[in-house]
């Protein structure tokens, strides 16, 4: 009993003494840590220079995930660092960085979009009645919104017409009707990021409707712009429920049914955007509407021209592509990169363009800017398609083709994001140190982050980079976290 009396005070002290020395040692290191911090500022780049230090960052991301990572110096054309560049990967909206170049090198930085009323050289207007049709012609406009197509009825309307004595026909022929792009999610159907492209785009091709209250176990009215009829089924009906909602259904046709329910007491409604169906047949809906608005009557005889030729009531002009590629790339927008993409497809073809024709033409145009295209999937020019596929060695090629390129070089690089400044780059590497010194395009989507683009380093030198990340699962601002690191350790090095 003495012995393990004893043996209990041995261990006492001897946790007193462990004690002791632990509180020492914090105390050394608080004030070891106390005399770094009016000493020295953390560093967090530390020891991560050149090559190697590349190496430990694309280490780090390529725990958990599958990386691609190529990076060269844009004035020797030296490789700096290469990681996987020539696998495959699906880039997402890096995608836009092939889109662009191919639709400036194709279209030219001045193209415009038209929307004309149009009518037959040899018809006359003679007290209030155009002796001819009337055509409405759709370019793929990714730019057009409702109120432009009502300033041209408003024009046609103000030129003194109030009937025509032929037939009013719509061509919305440029683009094959489809649903969006082979590989599309359905998930993303539904949002107005992945609204279908049509010849006859009004809004982006996402409107918004008013779910109007009727009578008590009636269905609800549902109330478009300017009083369009609703392309949309509609099974929402006027409950006296408290808690109503309205949503909306997607069908594997890619239509859509208004469902849920309004309150009849309701009286501002319920506002809903959704985007339109593929087949929806809205953009003649919509001038039919805006005749009636203007008390445009057409009587529908049968009017033959006689030479086939026409000439333009009204016109409607976009800004140049210059600023839509400016747009595009600055936020990523997916209607306009697809828009470009189809407009390619259907003047490089001189026919009514596919995902299919237009992704030829885009591989295309790449080859005759001696831009490999080998194993390259191309499915769409915005990226949502998840069988898109690219190598970080195709991308900087690209990239490099654009900034060699006297004509576009100076408008592709001010397009893209800049760090810290805006874009989708304004919350991104705003430090002093790198602030407004990454121009690059991002690219997001579930277990998918891609960054490419420009890195001016230290001592002023250009370098050139690509990163495309696939196959990872949790949390995507880790890999933002390592892509921005990687592009601290260029330009700290170079």
């Amino acid at each position: 009993m003495r012995k393990l009396k004893y043996f209990f005070i041995f261990l006492f002290c001897v946790c007193l003494a462990s004690n002791a020395e632990a509180k020492k040692k914090h105390h050394k290191h608080a004030r070891k840590h106390r005399h770094c911090a009016r000493g020295a500022v953390y560093d967090p780049l530390k020891g991560l220079t050149g090559p190697l230090g590349l190496q430990r960052v694309v280490e780090e991301m390529n725990r958990h995930a599958v990386s691609g990572v190529l990076v060269e110096s844009l004035q020797t054309g030296q490789i700096l660092y290469e990681n996987a560049a020539n696998q495959l990967f699906m880039p997402a909206s890096n995608m836009k960085v092939i889109t662009s170049f191919a639709a400036l090198k194709f279209l030219g930085m001045e193209y415009v979009y038209h929307t004309r009323l149009m009518t037959e050289n040899t018809a006359t207007i003679s007290q209030g009645v155009l002796n001819g049709n009337l055509y409405l012609e759709y370019e793929g406009d990714p730019s057009l919104k409702l109120s432009d197509l009502d300033a041209l009825f408003r024009d046609l309307a103000e030129q003194g017409v109030h009937v025509i004595r032929g037939k009013f026909f719509v061509d919305t022929s440029r683009f094959v009707s489809e649903r969006v792009s082979p590989g599309t999610e359905l998930t993303d159907q539904q949002y107005c990021y992945a609204a279908p492209i049509t010849t006859d785009i009004l809004n982006r091709n996402c409107i918004s409707f008013r779910i109007l209250p009727s009578k008590i176990g009636s269905f609800a009215r549902v109330q478009g712009p300017y009083d369009i009829p609703s392309p949309l089924e509609n099974e929402v009906v006027t409950k006296g429920n408290r808690h109503c909602h309205v949503g909306f259904e997607t069908l594997l046709d890619g239509n859509y049914i208004l469902t849920g329910c309004v309150h009849p007491h309701s009286k501002k409604g319920v506002d809903l955007t959704v985007p339109l169906p593929p087949e929806s047949h809205f953009g003649r809906d919509a001038a039919v509407t805006l005749l009636g608005r203007y008390g445009i009557q057409v009587k529908n005889e049968d009017i033959v021209s006689s030479d086939g030729m026409l000439q333009a009531l009204a016109v409607h002009r976009s800004e140049p592509l210059s600023k839509l590629v400016f747009d595009m790339m600055k936020h990523s927008d997916n209607v306009i990169a697809d828009a470009l993409f189809k407009t390619v497809g259907a003047l490089y073809y001189h026919r009514p363009a596919s995902w299919k024709s237009s992704s030829d033409a885009v591989r295309e145009i790449l080859k005759q800017n001696s831009i490999n295209t080998e194993g390259m999937q191309i499915r769409d020019g915005s990226g949502l398609s998840r069988e898109n596929l690219v190598t970080p060695s195709q991308l900087l090629s690209v990239l490099v083709a654009a900034y060699r390129d006297p004509v576009i070089s100076s408008l592709y690089v001010e397009a893209l994001p800049a760090s810290g400044l805006n874009g989708t780059l304004r919350r991104r590497l705003g430090t002093r140190d790198i602030i407004g010194k990454v121009k690059a395009k991002t690219g997001t989507m579930q277990g998918i982050s891609s960054l490419s683009g420009f890195v001016e380093g230290h001592s002023g030198e250009m370098v050139v980079f690509s990163i495309i990340v696939n196959d990872f699962t949790g949390g995507l601002y880790a890999y933002h976290y390592l892509q921005d690191k990687l592009c601290q350790v260029v330009r700290a090095s170079y």
